[in-house]
């Protein structure tokens, strides 16, 4: 019979296992990644996973979700606390010209929180496809409705009122995450300089 846990040990056994599969996306990736060597991280029998995950793939989701609420609430507070030190009307034309540099470091620090976290791993197309085939739909749903209502939205809503494609704002952003991934090529001592110059040319065109 299988083993009943408080909620306060299943709150617990969650935080392990989010943890866990964190630190062995970055490591090895989703598909070399086992339900065995997540469960030997989290220090749980291998049957109690079962009784919170139906697989690897549902887990991986979960702990990215963690962190991409982790993106959006720096994105908010950052963008709130623009609005609030300048006495900003979002609503106004040209609104945030004069704030060009702070927009960008706040959404370069996200993007920094993106690519220290699993998240990086998921942005590879055939990671997220691996994870997304095997989604309930009420989690797919939840994750598209999640995406819009992001503190990026802020953004969003200027460009659409620009009338800017906003998908290409969206893709624009992807394109400049995908390039920290070639550190390597760039040098990592020129890493962040060079996404901060791509992210605020970018903000210059949707904001000014």
């Amino acid at each position: 019979m299988p083993k009943t846990y408080t909620e306060s040990e299943r709150e617990q056994i969650i935080i392990r296992l989010k943890k866990a599969a964190n630190e062995m996306l970055m490591k090895k990736g989703v598909k070399k990644t086992t339900v065995d060597e997540l469960v030997k991280l989290a220090g749980i029998p291998k049957g109690t996973f079962y009784l919170f995950y139906p697989c690897k793939e549902v887990l991986f989701f979960d702990a990215a979700q963690d962190f991409h609420e982790q993106v959006d609430d720096y994105i908010t507070k950052g963008f709130l606390s623009i609005i609030a030190s300048h006495n900003i009307d979002p609503e106004e034309e040209g609104a945030f010209s004069e704030c060009i540099d702070e927009i960008a470091e706040v959404i370069l620090g996200a993007m920094e929180i993106t690519t220290t976290s699993c998240l990086k791993v998921l942005l590879e197309p055939e990671a997220m496809n691996q994870v997304l085939s095997k989604l309930p739909e009420d989690l797919l749903q939840n994750h598209r409705d999640q995406d819009t209502r992001m503190g990026a939205g802020i953004i969003a809503k200027v460009a659409a009122r620009k009338g800017l494609d906003v998908e290409a704002v969206v893709g624009s952003f992807s394109m400049i995450l995908f390039g920290s991934m070639y550190k390597h090529v760039i040098g990592e001592e020129n890493l962040r300089e060079s996404m901060r110059m791509l992210v605020k040319g970018l903000v210059i065109q949707i904001l000014e």
